[in-house]
């Protein structure tokens, strides 16, 4: 599903989405033993959240906001605008849940409690549309490995957030 690139460009690989239902992509978490958050759960039940029943291939990238230009932070209408410039645009959805079957070997995270309601540090957010514009409604997914654990994660953010300067995100990569 998801294959490093062989090419010099850091951070870039290759990965395949779809062919599989909703339901049937809940089952391989499940399998996997991958954990899922509240607002997660909310985006898989939401008629907006789409699956595909063919197979899909996008190069992906891993980047931080600091290495998009934001040295400071930024928001996500801020990181919208900059994504062109970095031939980067926004994942589908759909494909968050087929990188965390396949990026098994994430650092481990340790969260300290003074970074509530923060991206956690080694967590990646897949950057992709919201299916619903509403602040209190999840934007999309993250990963993170925690105790041994792997999640995928749902969270709430409005567009006034800014993303910390180390927050690392994927994006598809043209």
């Amino acid at each position: 599903m998801m294959n490093r690139s062989d090419s010099d460009h850091k951070n870039e690989s290759t990965i395949e989405y779809g062919g599989f239902s909703k339901e049937i992509l809940l089952q391989k978490l499940k399998e996997s033993q991958i954990m899922l958050n509240k607002f997660a759960e909310i985006l898989f039940s939401n008629e907006n959240f789409k699956t595909s029943q063919e197979k899909h291939s996008i190069l992906v990238k891993e980047i931080s906001i600091k290495e998009l230009g934001f040295p400071n932070g930024a928001t996500m209408p801020q990181i919208k605008e900059h994504l062109k410039k970095f031939e980067l645009s926004e994942c589908p959805l759909e494909a968050a849940p087929y990188l965390r079957l396949t990026l098994r070997d994430q650092k481990e995270i340790i969260i300290p409690d003074n970074e509530k309601n923060k991206a956690p540090l080694g967590s990646l957010t897949i950057y992709s549309e919201p299916i619903i514009n509403d602040d209190d409604f999840p934007k999309g997914f993250y990963l993170k490995k925690t105790d041994g654990q792997l999640w995928l994660r749902g969270y709430i953010c409005s567009q006034d957030f800014v993303w910390n300067p180390d927050d690392r995100f994927i994006f598809k990569f043209q």
